[in-house]
């Protein structure tokens, strides 16, 4: 899956839906939307809650490694890890095309780290 436009090409962000757990919010599919860019992660409310929280945003050069995890109930995960803390999970049912979008986007995917 290529997301990447070619050069002079606007670029189009990823989105989709996932749930999401940030350390203040843990919300379940199908209420967050991730809007990937080169240069952000924004996660957004849907369904009408936008009007009451987020958007939560964590910025490129603040993302020092994105990684598969295992999960609690609905199987593994994708953890977010970053400077200050940065320590947020999403949850989504088709985790590959997530990541590989996310490494297409600069992102630092790494594909073999598993925490115990």
């Amino acid at each position: 899956m290529n997301t990447v436009p070619e050069a002079g090409e606007p670029m189009e962000p990823f989105r989709v839906v996932i749930g999401f757990n940030n350390q203040e919010l843990s919300a379940t599919w199908p209420f967050i939307e991730l809007v990937a860019t080169p240069e952000r992660l924004e996660f957004r409310a849907r369904l009408g809650f936008g009007r009451f929280m987020g958007p939560w945003r964590v910025e490129r050069s603040e993302v020092t490694k994105i990684f598969r995890a295992p999960g609690l109930m609905m199987g593994d995960c994708i953890a977010v890890r970053g400077k200050h803390y940065l320590d947020w999970t999403i949850y989504a049912f088709s985790l590959e095309p997530i990541l590989l979008t996310l490494e297409e986007l600069g992102y630092p995917v790494d594909w073999i780290h598993r925490t115990p």
